[in-house]
Parts: C-alpha cells; structure tokens; sequence
C-alpha cells in the first residue's frame, strides 16, 4: 500500500510555518532608508507576482472543470 508523502498543511507544523512566516516577513520588509523609488519598484514588482499567480491559478481551475 502507498502512503502519501507528509506536508507542512497537515496539523503539527505550527513551529515550522512560524519560521517561515518569519523569514518572509523578514525578507519582504526593506531596510529602513530605502528610498522612496526602490520601495515602488518592489511595490510593482510583487503586484505583477500576483497577477501572474491569480492568472495561473484561474488556469488551473479552467482546467479541473
């Protein structure tokens, strides 16, 4: 019998997703005295990101339907 691979969604990782959510947060907030240029161009940059997500994401449940 096959058993499924474990991932982060099932229940017990709550210390692992803090560490992540961390890094993220860290990752994501800019240095203090960035200028104001950078800041929008990141800003923009991370709006394409999603763009680009929520149309993969529109693909796909095209495709499951």
């Amino acid at each position: 019998m096959a058993t499924r691979p474990h991932t982060l969604l099932e229940p017990g990782h709550e210390a692992e997703w803090a560490r992540l959510n961390a890094e993220k947060r860290e990752a994501l907030t800019p240095p203090p005295g960035t200028p104001i240029g950078e800041l929008l161009r990141r800003g923009q940059h991370l709006s394409s990101q999603a763009g680009l997500l929520r149309a993969v994401e529109r693909g796909d449940e095209r495709s499951r339907s």
